[in-house]
């Protein structure tokens, strides 16, 4: 029969199973979460970057005879972000760097390191 909340097809059910379903193996659910800057990484190894917003430095891509440059995927990618970076984006890139040793590195540079207390101060400073 129905359970205490009525069928097993109600949102409430669904909701609960997805949810479990999701963080099922994890060890820290609030480890869960995966910084742009990733996902920005992961386009730049793919090739879905493009070159007028994501310039390489020129005479630094070694291109084949026959392959345009353009196509190229660099194995060396410099990050620089202004404003800062956080522990999570550099503990992030050094575990891509660990997974792809040899293939790709990601050298990842900031205008300050920040961590909780200076990311609020400097939003604080924007008003």
């Amino acid at each position: 029969g129905p359970g205490l909340y009525g069928d097993q097809h109600n949102i409430m059910t669904k909701m609960t199973k997805s949810f479990m379903t999701s963080v099922q193996g994890v060890q820290n659910v609030y480890a869960q979460h995966i910084p742009l800057l990733m996902d920005t990484i992961q386009s730049v190894i793919k090739g879905k970057l493009r070159r007028e917003t994501h310039p390489f430095v020129p005479g630094s891509i070694k291109s084949n005879p026959g392959v345009p440059p353009e196509t190229v995927i660099p194995n060396e990618i410099i990050v620089f972000m202004v404003g800062g970076v956080t522990y999570e984006e550099g503990t992030k890139v050094s575990e891509f760097n660990q997974a792809n040793k040899g293939r790709f590195q990601v050298i990842l540079g900031g205008s300050t390191v920040h961590n909780s207390t200076s990311f609020l101060e400097e939003l604080r400073m924007t008003k």
